[in-house]
């Protein structure tokens, strides 16, 4: 996918999760942080020759299934393996609190509206103001 078309993506996550209730809605806007930021990162990613518009992450796990994790690998610096780190925090949270028997309740926000805000910094400092 073209990071066009991730960024496009990515936005319509973002204006739909704008649209929900914090408190009641926490869960689904946890899961539409976490979609836009794999968009965004994959976005990143292809702009910065790391990956393939053929390839793309759906969990920071992925790397291994990458077809050239050599290349992946050579190009994370801090910024960029931020990035992981941040889809980490969203697999976690999910695993824990949506799915699993975590605290429920809007308090979950907190955790990864940190990852999204910081998955957002590095992308509009490659594509400009999204």
């Amino acid at each position: 996918m073209t990071p066009e078309l991730h960024l496009t993506k990515a936005a319509h996550f973002a204006v739909s999760a704008a649209r929900l209730d914090p408190v009641e809605d926490y869960e689904a806007i946890m899961w539409a942080g976490m979609h836009t930021c794999t968009h965004w990162t994959n976005a990143i990613f292809h702009a910065k020759g790391l990956t393939s518009v053929e390839f793309d992450f759906e969990h920071s796990w992925y790397i291994d299934r990458c077809p050239d994790p050599d290349r992946v690998l050579a190009g994370l610096d801090d910024q960029l393996g931020g990035l992981l780190d941040a889809l980490a925090v969203f697999e976690g949270l999910r695993a824990a609190y949506v799915r699993g028997p975590g605290p429920f309740g809007p308090e979950v926000l907190a955790r990864s509206q940190e990852a999204l805000d910081r998955v957002h910094a590095v992308a509009e400092e490659v594509f400009g103001t999204l």
